[in-house]
C-alpha cells in the first residue's frame, strides 16, 4: 500500500505528429524534456529513494526513441523503462482493479497513442489487447479544418474504430463482467456528466457513467470548434483537442460490447507500476508481468476481519438476515477505518476525509460508511449530512446508517475488553444474546449500546452475562 503525498502533471503531447513521420518531432521532445527537468527539480527536493521512469506507446513506437532516451538521461538524468503493449496494459489494468476489486472485467485504458484493452475473470487475466486507437493519434489522422470534424471525416473515424475493435464474440464475455476504464478523455468525460447532472459529489473514482450519457456527449462535442469546447470548464483547453476522438472510442467500444454502464477508475497505470513494485520490485525489473504477480499485487477483497472476537455474532447477524451482503461490506470498512485509529473529535473532518479516499466501495455505499461513523458520534451532523446527498442516497440508507453505527458501538465495547458475545436465539422480534465478560467489562456503556442496536434493528435483546470465573449466569436490565 502507498499514500500520495503530491502528484504532478503536465500534458506535453510528445505523440504529436509521430503518425506522419515515425519520428518524435523536435518540438515534442524538448517539451518533454523540460518537463522532466522540472519533475527532476521536485524529487531533489523530496527524501526519495527510487524513481519508476515509464515510457509508452509514443516512445516505444518511435524510430527514434534510442536518441530521445539518452537526451533524456544526458538533459534530466531519468533512466526510463519502456513499456511493452502488454505491459502497459497490465500495469494499467492492475492500478485500476486493485482500487476498485472488480474480479469479472472488461478493462480499458485509452491514451493518447493506443487503447488498451484487458479481460479478467475472477482476476485471471483472460485476453489482452493493444490498438492504436489513441485520442491523439486519431485527431491527427481524421481531424478536418477549421478546428473541428467535418462529418466525412467523424463518419469516417468510427467506422476505423469499428473495424479495428474486436467482435464481442471474439472475447468470450461473460454476463457478470463489468465495463472499466481509465485515462485523460475518460475522467473529462465523467466531469462533464456530473456537471450535466448536477451530481452532488466532487469524486470522480468509482463514478458510474452510462451509455445514454456517452452517446449524446459524443454527438455534441463532434459537432464544436476546439475554442468552444475548451470553454466548458470541466474539460478545457488541454483536452479541447482530443475528447472528440476519445469520446468516440468510447462510446462504439459500449456499443459494441453491449455494456449500459461503465466505471470510471482514477487510478491506472502509475498506480499498478508502483504496486508491482512495493510487491516485488524483482518481478518490476524482470521483462514481463507475470500472472501470478497480478494476483499478489491485486490481493483479495477486505472482508470482516478486524474485530475476531465478534466475528462469530455478526456472522449470526447476517445468517438471521438482520443484515444484508451490502451492509457487511460496509461494516467491514468501518471495522478497518477504526482499526486506522481515525480521530472522531470533528465529525465534518472524519466525513470528508473518508470521502476523499478511494476505495472499491460504490459512492453510496462509500456515502453510508461516512454517515454511519459520524452518526456514532454526532446523529444530527449525520442527519444534516444525509439531506446534502439525498439525492444519490435513499431512505433505506438511513435504516443501514443505524445498523452500521450501533454494531460499530457495540462491537468496540466487547472488542476492547476482549469480551466475546454470542447470538444464541433469534425468533420474533425477540433475540437472545450471550456476553462473555471480562473483569473491565463496562456494564453501563454495554447497556447503553444494547439500547442503540435495539432501536436500530428494531428488536427486542435479552442480554445474559457469563462471568468465566466464577461460573456465574446474570441478566443484564436494558
Amino acid at each position: 500500500m502507498f499514500d500520495v503525498s503530491q502528484q504532478e502533471g503536465m500534458k506535453v503531447k510528445l505523440g504529436e505528429g509521430l503518425d506522419e513521420k515515425g519520428k518524435l518531432g523536435k518540438k515534442p521532445m524538448l517539451r518533454a524534456i523540460e518537463t522532466l527537468k522540472l519533475f527532476r527539480d521536485i524529487i531533489q527536493l523530496q527524501p526519495i529513494k527510487s524513481v519508476l521512469p515509464i515510457a509508452t506507446s509514443a516512445v516505444r513506437e518511435a524510430s527514434n526513441k534510442d536518441e530521445f532516451l539518452d537526451e533524456v538521461y544526458r538533459e534530466a538524468g531519468f533512466r526510463f523503462k519502456v513499456l511493452s503493449e502488454k505491459e502497459e496494459a497490465l500495469y494499467s489494468y492492475v492500478g485500476a482493479i486493485k482500487s476498485l476489486q472488480i474480479p469479472d472485467t472488461l478493462f480499458f485504458d485509452i491514451g493518447g497513442g493506443s487503447l488498451e484493452i484487458v479481460h479478467a475473470e475472477g482476476f485471471k487475466i483472460r485476453k489482452v489487447i493493444s490498438l492504436p486507437l489513441g485520442a491523439l493519434r486519431l485527431t491527427q489522422q481524421f481531424d478536418g479544418e477549421n478546428e473541428r470534424f467535418s462529418d466525412r471525416n467523424y463518419k469516417n473515424m468510427r467506422r476505423f474504430i469499428s473495424s479495428l475493435l474486436p467482435e464481442k464474440k471474439e472475447m468470450g464475455l461473460g454476463k457478470d463482467v463489468k465495463l472499466v476504464g481509465v485515462g485523460g478523455v475518460l475522467r473529462a468525460l465523467a466531469r462533464y456528466d456530473q456537471k450535466n447532472s448536477k451530481y452532488p459529489l466532487d469524486k470522480m473514482h468509482n463514478y458510474t457513467m452510462n451509455l445514454k450519457f456517452v452517446n449524446f456527449v459524443t454527438k455534441q462535442l463532434y459537432k464544436m470548434k476546439y475554442d468552444d469546447i475548451a470553454k466548458i470548464p470541466v474539460i478545457g483547453s488541454s483536452r479541447a483537442e482530443t475528447i472528440v476522438a476519445g469520446s468516440c472510442v468510447i462510446d462504439i467500444l459500449m456499443e459494441k460490447f453491449g455494456f449500459d454502464n461503465l466505471h470510471v477508475s482514477n487510478h491506472g497505470l502509475r498506480e499498478g507500476a508502483l504496486s508491482v513494485f512495493l510487491e516485488n520490485p524483482k518481478a518490476y525489473h524482470a521483462k514481463n508481468i507475470t500472472a501470478e504477480q497480478i494476483r499478489q499485487t491485486i490481493g483479495s477483497k477486505i472482508s470482516f476481519q478486524i474485530f475476531q472476537h465478534t466475528k462469530s455474532f455478526v456472522e449470526g447477524l447476517v445468517s438471521s438476515r438482520l443484515l444484508n451482503k451490502r451492509e457487511l461490506e460496509i461494516l467491514s470498512y468501518a471495522e478497518k477505518k477504526i482499526s486506522e485509529k481515525l480521530s472522531f473529535n470533528n465529525p465534518q473532518n472524519l466525513f470528508y476525509s473518508i470521502m476523499d479516499e478511494d476505495m472499491a466501495l460504490s459512492h453510496d455505499n462509500q456515502l453510508v460508511l461516512g454517515l454511519a461513523l459520524v452518526h456514532t458520534r454526532h446523529v444530527k451532523t449525520s442527519d444534516w449530512l444525509f439531506t446534502r446527498y439525498k439525492s444519490i442516497l435513499s431512505q433505506n440508507d438511513k435504516s443501514t446508517i443505524r445498523k452500521i453505527s450501533s454494531l460499530v458501538v457495540l462491537l468496540r465495547v466487547l472488542e476492547q475488553t476482549r469480551s466475546k458475545i454470542e447470538l444464541k436465539r433469534y425468533t420474533d422480534g425477540i433475540m437472545e444474546l450471550h456476553v462473555m465478560q471480562s473483569k473491565s467489562l463496562p456494564k453501563l456503556l454495554l447497556r447503553n449500546a444494547l439500547n442503540k442496536f435495539e432501536n436500530a434493528f428494531d428488536v427486542h435483546v435479552i442480554c445474559m452475562l457469563r462471568d468465566n470465573q466464577n461460573m456465574q449466569n446474570s441478566v443484564l436490565e436494558l
